[in-house]
């Protein structure tokens, strides 16, 4: 009987010990954002038109347009039933206060609908540096800092014409570029200075996006791994999205 009793618990231990629970997502991106914008908490609409995006890190960094024929608009249900801001090539959201971060971490979801030249997402406005975040064409991403020695970078990142998250870390000295968590580039370079981004979806209102952003994450210093992964994961699960 007791021989039968062993038998039966190692038989239980064995069957428990393969059961692998993952573990919880995260519910949340790890703090101290800059900057935060996500199309489905704060957005600010006459009919669909966005008139203001809220800056959920708690810096009233808003998007704002007042002029309604350059308002993108608020579309339902487009990323795993959560809704995006769509921006149709003349269209912008300019930041009541830049984000200026030397060294940073940003994650993008959204996608390019640009079949040809270049698709802006993050990019410079009124008197402030040309600097860049935008998708460059089907497959690839560029980022770049006039005046504060960020050179022109590229990354082959893969399809842009569908919704991944496009993320980057720069610590003052390597930039990485990740495509769903995935690192896809390396680039070594020292900058001078912050790297400001005022707009959202033009480059000083003449060169615009076309395409869809669900959320906005800046952080003003290179995440480590682990919070650059909680917070990739929250935004994985989110969106459905391979991280």
């Amino acid at each position: 009987m007791h021989r039968f009793v062993r038998m039966f618990a190692m038989a239980v231990a064995a069957v428990t010990a393969a059961i692998v629970i993952p573990a919880p997502a995260s519910a949340n991106p790890v703090g101290g954002a800059h900057l935060w914008l996500r199309a489905d908490v704060g957005v600010t609409v006459n009919g669909t038109s966005v008139s203001a995006w809220l800056d959920q890190s708690g810096n009233a960094r808003n998007g704002t347009m007042s002029l309604a024929s350059r308002q993108p608009q608020l579309v339902q249900g487009q990323i795993n039933g959560l809704p995006v801001i769509r921006f149709s090539g003349a269209q912008s959201l300019g930041l009541t206060s830049p984000v200026n971060p030397y060294t940073f971490t940003v994650f993008v979801v959204g996608k390019n609908s640009k079949t040809s030249g270049f698709s802006m997402i993050l990019g410079p406005g009124g008197n402030y540096a040309n600097n860049q975040l935008r998708w460059e064409n089907s497959s690839q991403a560029l980022l770049v800092g006039t005046g504060n020695s960020f050179p022109a970078v590229t990354s082959n990142v893969g399809s842009t014409m569908v919704y991944h998250a496009l993320s980057a870390t720069y610590d003052g000295s390597t930039l990485r570029v990740y495509r769903d968590g995935a690192l896809t580039s390396t680039h070594t370079f020292a900058t001078s200075g912050g790297w400001t981004l005022a707009q959202i979806g033009a480059w000083y209102s003449s060169y615009f996006m076309v395409g869809d952003l669900a959320e906005v994450i800046v952080y003003p210093t290179k995440l480590s791994d682990t919070d650059r992964q909680t917070t990739g994961k929250y935004l994985g699960v989110k969106y459905n999205l391979p991280w």
